[in-house]
């Protein structure tokens, strides 16, 4: 499929209902890599029925990455670092190579819109997914569709820039999505902090001592 016949949002997204007319189904396709695979977190925003749709994938042409700027962090957990506010973020890159896990699952127009309002400062875009048993096991069939997903770019967005290369991990949040992830197996974890990142983008979870937090992102 074209991306490139799939409309683009920017936050606050206006107008994104008329992404579902892309799907014939009426449902869109949502790929989460956050706290959307945990199914208690996506049930407050989207019906039972759009859970149980939920699916491991693999999204192309991806990275992502801590580097949005959390407002509120204390419920993650006491003692929390001066510089530990950063959540997930996904970029997009021209590689089709740079890959993500995470799940899909079809939501209706009024999901679809709830989801929208949760994501505050990210844009809506579209991006290329497959279901994560075809591609680990290379599937010559392999079927790749569209899925929208959530990135927040280094652009104001209601005067706001709500990406920052400052911050580490909120490790709270951190460990809530990694459980989720672990819910998916092993080999789903291990893949999931091999390609998640810190603000700089190099940096993966995996190799991150959570301890520190001088000597690796720019003050």
């Amino acid at each position: 499929p074209e991306l490139v016949d799939y409309p683009f949002y920017q936050f606050p997204n206006e107008d994104h209902l008329e992404a579902v007319k892309h799907f014939p189904n009426g449902k869109v396709l949502v790929f989460g890599y956050g706290s959307l695979m945990n199914h208690e977190s996506a049930l407050r925003s989207v019906k039972p029925e759009a859970v149980d749709t939920m699916q491991k994938a693999v999204a192309f042409g991806v990275k992502r990455i801590f580097n949005y700027k959390a407002t509120k962090t204390d419920h993650w957990g006491p003692n929390q670092h001066a510089r530990e506010k950063a959540m997930l973020n996904l970029t997009q890159t021209l590689n089709i190579s740079s890959v993500a896990n995470g799940v899909i699952m079809e939501v209706d127009a009024e999901d679809f819109s709830r989801l929208v309002k949760r994501e505050t400062g990210y844009d809506l875009v579209p991006i290329l997914v497959a279901r994560w048993d075809d591609v680990v096991s290379h599937n010559p069939k392999v079927v790749i569709e569209v899925a929208y997903t959530f990135t927040a770019v280094h652009e104001l967005r209601n005067h706001i820039d709500y990406t920052s290369t400052k911050y580490y991990p909120v490790r709270g949040y951190m460990h809530t999505i990694q459980a989720a992830a672990r819910n998916y197996g092993d080999d789903f974890v291990e893949m999931w902090n091999a390609t998640t990142y810190l603000a700089d983008g190099t940096t993966s979870v995996e190799d991150w001592d959570e301890e520190t937090f001088d000597g690796i992102l720019c003050t």
